[in-house]
């Protein structure tokens, strides 16, 4: 089984950590028995990036864009040019690979932009594409009813399977974009194991305390950890605005906050203020250590899919306390591995993270119920459900 991923991001010299999670499960898929990645497709972002390399074994192809060294969902409202500028390099550089390699079949990643390149080009080819949404492709931008619904719906409807990120996805999909449910496989995506080992390494209180230590954490007060883009979606100015109620309340905590994104401006002040730790964007080795580090891992998004960091905490035996979107209630369970609260409230998150700091044998007694669970969640367990439904469509399955 020959397969062309094509991807809406992916790993690069300028960006190393941009969209790991894809370039993990992507790994893992070529290093499976009777498969091969013969190339990835991907944006051509940064002018310093080759647009022809080696990673990791797997050929990566990027295809020119006119985004001016920005990713296409970093445009607040990019034109209908622009979009049509991008799906014509995207797509006369998948038909190229998937030409020249004589593949098996097309795996796209995000319903758009992805999904309407591959679908044309399986369509020419004659080779069946797979599409995985991930959600903000589907709850940003298909959802509504204007062009760009129009075209996702398009892409689903001639896909041969289309793979949900979670529950809540799969249930849009159908309701909104026309799949078939018996068509639409649900695989999370999954942690890189070589940074988050299945079953999770057990720390003791004097490990963690080793690790702040090294890390440059202040104080022996309970570590909350934010890790993903500085971005208004990801729930960041939720989170600074929940953390200033429990200084004024008196309530001890030390706090990092690690990515990059717009909201810097905001941040660097709220840090000041409260002591706020800055890592920046930083590489899975780093995440790991300051996921292994914390006491509770907090992500209050939007709007999510099932967000590979809440995957990456918990298999670091880190507990979690996270906004009820998408498919983050299908693995974080109230009071076992974490607590759950609304989105776009920080009265409820700052009353959660009170409630828990409140109670330290809260989260000790969650760290043990992860330590003892017997769920993989790593990359290469998502790509062993993935290979299969890649081999069902070839077989007409």
């Amino acid at each position: 089984m020959k397969v062309v991923v094509l991807a809406a991001a992916y790993p690069s010299p300028a960006e190393p950590e941009r969209a790991l999670f894809i370039e993990s499960l992507t790994r893992e898929l070529a290093s499976g028995p009777d498969t091969t990645v013969a190339s990835v497709v991907a944006p051509w972002v940064h002018p310093g990036d080759p647009r022809l390399e080696v990673r990791q074994g797997i050929r990566v192809r990027r295809f020119p864009t006119a985004t001016g060294g920005r990713r296409l969902k970093e445009i607040e409202r990019p034109g209908p040019l622009l979009l049509a500028a991008h799906a014509l390099s995207a797509a006369s550089a998948l038909l190229s690979e998937v030409r020249s390699s004589r593949a098996d079949l097309i795996l796209a990643h995000w319903i758009l932009p992805s999904g309407p390149i591959a679908a044309m080009v399986s369509r020419l080819l004659r080779v069946p594409c797979v599409l995985v949404a991930h959600g903000s492709d589907v709850h940003r931008y298909a959802q509504g009813r204007g062009v760009l619904h129009r075209a996702a719906r398009w892409a689903v409807r001639r896909s041969s399977r289309v793979v949900a990120v979670s529950r809540e996805l799969r249930s849009v999909l159908v309701s909104h974009l026309g799949a078939v449910e018996a068509r639409a496989p649900v695989i999370p995506m999954g942690a890189d194991a070589a940074h988050f080992p299945f079953p999770p390494v057990p720390r003791s209180p004097a490990d963690r305390a080793l690790l702040r230590q090294k890390l440059g954490v202040p104080g022996d007060a309970p570590l909350l950890l934010f890790v993903g883009d500085w971005i208004e979606a990801k729930g960041v100015l939720d989170l600074i605005e929940a953390l200033r109620a429990l200084r004024r309340d008196g309530i001890a905590f030390a706090a990092a906050f690690a990515g990059a994104g717009p909201l810097e401006e905001a941040l660097r002040p709220a840090a000041r203020e409260l002591g706020l730790l800055l890592p920046g964007r930083l590489p899975q080795a780093e995440v790991a250590r300051w996921m292994r580090a914390a006491d509770l891992f907090v992500l209050p998004s939007h709007s999510e899919g099932t967000p590979v960091s809440i995957l990456e905490a918990l298999a670091s035996g880190t507990a979690v306390l996270a906004t009820r979107v998408g498919g983050i209630p299908e693995v974080v369970e109230e009071g076992s591995n974490g607590w759950l609260v609304p989105p776009g409230d920080p009265r409820a998150l700052s009353a959660a993270l009170a409630s828990v700091l409140g109670d330290p044998r809260r989260l000790e007694e969650a760290r043990a119920r992860i330590e003892r669970s017997s769920e993989d969640l790593t990359a290469g367990r998502r790509a062993r459900e993935l290979r299969r439904v890649l081999e069902e469509v070839l077989r007409g399955a």
